[in-house]
């Protein structure tokens, strides 16, 4: 273990693989790791083994990735069918052992979602473990399940999960104040114990807006005034989101070119034969529909945590139409954005956009900020026990 003044190191615990970070969590995990190295801090992140988590991705980090020879590659081919993927992934037997080395130097273990609840609560007492929540876990996976039956099977293990993780935790870090009374709910946890880090972003910067490029993909943008830009990675509570968008939305307003852009069109795009809608699943093109007459849509009605989606429109500028549902987290950013309820969300194309969020507001939610944030949290659990052992 390291004093408190030398370098912190940090085993971040991942129950899937985090590069390439296309997706929420990956993103959240990935660039809390870059700004915690930026802060000093050693910074190990440990996941399980993926073929396309490869060599040149992990030697363009800053922070080391250790990769656990254990077989997680099926519940991914699964794609939350018929029990979501933490459910699959919190059967693991040996694997604790096999983390092992890899965490008992750290001063500070988090884990990332309650997959591996059991590894954590086996973890000797003298280790410092936090829960790096992402949302509230038993919401989420219920949420993410089909039916009522997989919702109760899928719920009471990550219910007794997320329990033991939080009763083993010295801290929790949670994406809203929302989430944190949600844990008082269902664990009673100590609101001593919680601290916000929300979702974060990049700072805004300068950005130049073209939509040449929107265009020279789908000349058929060319055509609409307005167009409707929904970005988000395959999984379930985007797919619904998406769903609703095809089967809602873009038929009643002929008017809007919507581009589903992600995974999350992964499943529609070969079915659908709306004129006005468009599907890029490259994830590296977010940049292309952030120009004028891109509006960012967070039509989302289920999940957990926060929407990156919300932050990363408003960070681009762009006017956003959301659900009340969407804005969990983000309350202080409601006077930029159009919200409208799923009934009435096409209206919402009609109205003035509100005034865009400006960087002051935005600044707090900035990824540097929220690494900030935590180091604190970190500092403040190893000074008693360090401050002890002189």
């Amino acid at each position: 273990m390291s004093d408190v003044g030398d370098s912190l190191r940090l085993s971040c615990v991942c129950p899937y693989p985090v590069l390439p970070a296309t997706a929420g969590g990956k993103v959240r995990i990935v660039k809390l790791a870059r700004q915690l190295v930026r802060h000093g801090v050693d910074v190990t992140i440990v996941t399980p083994y993926h073929p396309r988590q490869t060599r040149v991705l992990i030697n363009a980090e800053p922070f080391r990735v250790v990769q656990i020879p254990y077989p997680f590659i099926l519940p991914l081919l699964l794609t939350d069918r018929p029990l979501p993927y933490q459910y699959w992934t919190s059967f693991h037997p040996g694997l604790g052992r096999l983390l092992q080395r890899h965490i008992d130097d750290a001063d500070v273990v988090q884990f990332e979602h309650v997959s591996l609840a059991r590894v954590a609560m086996r973890t000797p007492s003298r280790q410092v473990v936090v829960y790096g929540s992402h949302n509230v876990e038993y919401d989420y996976a219920r949420a993410e399940c089909r039916s009522d039956w997989s919702a109760g099977v899928a719920g009471r293990r990550i219910a007794r999960l997320e329990e033991g993780l939080i009763a083993r935790s010295r801290h929790v870090m949670a994406v809203s104040q929302g989430d944190c009374l949600r844990f008082a709910e269902l664990y009673g946890t100590d609101p001593n114990a919680m601290t916000v880090a929300p979702n974060g972003i990049d700072p805004a910067g300068r950005r130049v807006f073209d939509d040449r490029l929107a265009v020279a993909r789908f000349p058929r943008l060319a055509s609409f005034a307005i167009r409707g830009l929904y970005s988000g990675s395959n999984v379930e509570h985007n797919r619904v989101a998406v769903r609703f968008i095809l089967t809602q939305v873009a038929p009643q307003r002929p008017d809007v070119g919507f581009v589903v852009h992600g995974g999350c069109g992964h499943s529609f795009a070969r079915a659908c034969r709306l004129p006005n809608v468009f599907f890029d699943p490259d994830m590296d093109h977010f940049d292309h529909y952030t120009a004028p007459g891109f509006r960012g849509l967070n039509a989302v009605t289920t999940g957990g945590g926060s929407n990156l989606k919300l932050l990363q429109y408003l960070s681009y500028g762009m006017p956003v139409i959301s659900t009340s549902f969407g804005m969990r987290g983000y309350e202080d950013l409601t006077p930029h954005t159009t919200v409208y309820e799923p009934g009435e969300f096409c209206e919402a194309f009609d109205v003035p956009c509100p005034p865009s969020a400006p960087e002051s507001l935005l600044r707090k939610y900035e990824w540097s900020n929220v690494a900030t944030t935590m180091l604190g949290v970190y500092r403040r659990l190893l000074t008693p026990r360090t401050a002890g052992t002189k």
